[in-house]
């Protein structure tokens, strides 16, 4: 949830970057953020996958940023960050709601990083999770 005192500065910043650099380069601007805030928030070594998803979720408890959920689909060899409570920026982003899903992107791969994991995470645009954000990993590699 963004501080009622930023909803209006931060709905304005947002319409406004959109119009100006377009979708492609706002989510390039935000996925940079994202890692930058992995930078300024690290993660403690990890060992597991139990270890990192608690990290993860007690980083994002700090900033009052939601929760994390990491989920192995075996059957579709796909794996994915389902994530829920995530702060909005009204209807902004593609599909609605998702304007922050590059932050969250860049967060997670910056997280991963830490932990001497290449990877390369993007958000599912086109399955959208009720009330949150899905984010696809890829183990091969970056963008």
């Amino acid at each position: 949830m963004i501080s009622p005192e930023y909803t209006i500065f931060i709905h304005a910043l947002a319409t406004e970057l959109d119009h100006q650099a377009g979708e492609d380069e706002s989510n390039a601007l935000l996925y940079s953020v994202g890692s930058r805030m992995a930078a300024r928030l690290p993660l403690p070594e990890c060992k597991t996958t139990e270890c990192f998803e608690l990290e993860c979720n007690a980083a994002l408890a700090l900033i009052g940023w939601g929760t994390a959920e990491l989920v192995l689909d075996q059957e579709r060899r796909l794996f994915q960050i389902r994530l829920t409570d995530v702060p909005r920026v009204g209807s902004l982003g593609s599909p609605s709601g998702y304007w922050f899903a590059s932050v969250f992107a860049g967060l997670f791969t910056g997280w991963f990083a830490q932990m001497g994991e290449k990877v390369t995470i993007q958000p599912v645009r086109n399955a959208p999770v009720k009330a949150g954000l899905l984010l696809s990993i890829d183990a091969g590699g970056t963008p």
